[in-house]
C-alpha cells in the first residue's frame, strides 16, 4: 500500500470550488504542506465527465453537486460525503436576446441547466412551478417549459447565439451567471440564495476504499479545505482576489463582484454536512421534480466524522 498516497479530486473552475482551487496554490506556493498525501486537482468542463471519471476510477474524489452525489450512491458507487464545499452562490437568470420580462413568460421556451441532477435545476422547478408552468426533460413536448443541460461554461454563448429566440434563461453556478449579465447576454432574475439562504450546493465527495486504506491523509485533506475556508472568509482582499483570478482564469472585476458582493459564502461550520437540508433536496428531486429514482438512507452515504473532529481541534 502506497504510505503517502496523491488524492486525484474532479472539479470545474467554479466558485462553488474554490476552497479546492486556493488550497491546491497554497500548497504550491508552500503556504500550506501535506505530510500524508499529495494533492492533484483535475479540472473538467461538464459534469458527465466528472461522473464518468468517477465511475472509470480516474479520480478518487470530487468536488460535485449533492443531488449528483446522492444519485451515484444510490446508483452503487462506493462514495463517502465528507464536507460540503460551499453555501449559496448560484444564479437565475434571463436571456436578453429572447425578450422575456418575468417567469411567466418562460412558457414555451427553453433553460438551459448544468446537471438533471443539479441544485440549479432544483430553483429553477420551484420557480417556474410558483408559476403554475410545467418544467421538463427537452424531448417532453407536454410540458411548459423544457430543460436542456448544458456545461456550465458554454451557456452565455448559447443564449447570445440563440437565433430563433428559443432560450429563455439558464440557471446556472458563479462565475458564468456574472460573466454572462457582463457580456450583456443575460440579466439576473434572482440568486439562488435569496429562495433559500445559506442552501447547501456541492459537496467533497471521496470513494471508500480510499477513505478505508488512507484515514490519516483524509484527515489531513479535510483539514486543509476548513483551513482555506477559514482563509477566503478572512481575507477578503487583493491576495485572495488574485488566487481566485488564477484558480478561474476569469477577469478580475467578475472575480472581484463574487467574492466581495454575492451571498456565496464558506463558513465553516456550513461546511458540516447537513441531514435535514440534504433530505429536503432528496424529497423534492424524488417527488416533485421526478429526477431522482431512489431515495437514499443518507446516514450511509454522509460520513461528518472527519470534519467535526477537525473543528474540535480548531476550537481547542
Amino acid at each position: 500500500m502506497e504510505e503517502h498516497p496523491c488524492i486525484r479530486i474532479g472539479h470545474l473552475k467554479t466558485f462553488d470550488h474554490l476552497i479546492l482551487g486556493i488550497a491546491d496554490l497554497h500548497l504550491k506556493k508552500q503556504f500550506r504542506t501535506l505530510t500524508r498525501s499529495t494533492l492533484e486537482p483535475v479540472a473538467m468542463n461538464a459534469w458527465d465527465q466528472v461522473c464518468e471519471s468517477l465511475l472509470n476510477k480516474e479520480i478518487d474524489g470530487a468536488f460535485i453537486p449533492a443531488p449528483l452525489a446522492m444519485d451515484l450512491f444510490a446508483s452503487g458507487l462506493d462514495i463517502r460525503l465528507l464536507m460540503f464545499t460551499h453555501r449559496s452562490g448560484s444564479v437565475i437568470l434571463k436571456s436578453k436576446i429572447s425578450g422575456v420580462k418575468n417567469i411567466a413568460e418562460f412558457n414555451g421556451k427553453t433553460v438551459l441547466v448544468p446537471s438533471e441532477l443539479s441544485i440549479q435545476n432544483m430553483f429553477l422547478h420551484k420557480l417556474l412551478s410558483s408559476a403554475e408552468l410545467s418544467f421538463g426533460t427537452y424531448d417532453n413536448l407536454t410540458v411548459d417549459v423544457a430543460r436542456e443541460v448544458v456545461p456550465p461554461y458554454l451557456m452565455a454563448e448559447m443564449a447570445a447565439d440563440d437565433d430563433d429566440h428559443d432560450i429563455a434563461g439558464f440557471a446556472v453556478e458563479e462565475p458564468f451567471g456574472s460573466e454572462a449579465e457582463k457580456k450583456g447576454a443575460a440579466t439576473k432574475v434572482c440568486t439562488t440564495g435569496s429562495l433559500w439562504k445559506n442552501h447547501p450546493g456541492c459537496v467533497f465527495v471521496l470513494k471508500t476504499p480510499f477513505l478505508e486504506n488512507y484515514p490519516e491523509a483524509v484527515k489531513e485533506i479535510i483539514s486543509l479545505f476548513v483551513q482555506t475556508a477559514q482563509f477566503i472568509e478572512e481575507n477578503k482582499n487583493d491576495e485572495l482576489l488574485s488566487m481566485a483570478h488564477l484558480f478561474l482564469g476569469q477577469d478580475k472585476d467578475i472575480v472581484r463582484h463574487i467574492l466581495f458582493e454575492t451571498d456565496l459564502t464558506f463558513g465553516k461550520t456550513l461546511l458540516v454536512p447537513d441531514f435535514e437540508a440534504l433530505n429536503i433536496i432528496q424529497a423534492y428531486m424524488s417527488g416533485p421534480m421526478g429526477v431522482m429514482n431512489s431515495k437514499i438512507d443518507l446516514n450511509r452515504l454522509i460520513d461528518r466524522s472527519f470534519i467535526i473532529a477537525t473543528l474540535l481541534e480548531k476550537a481547542h
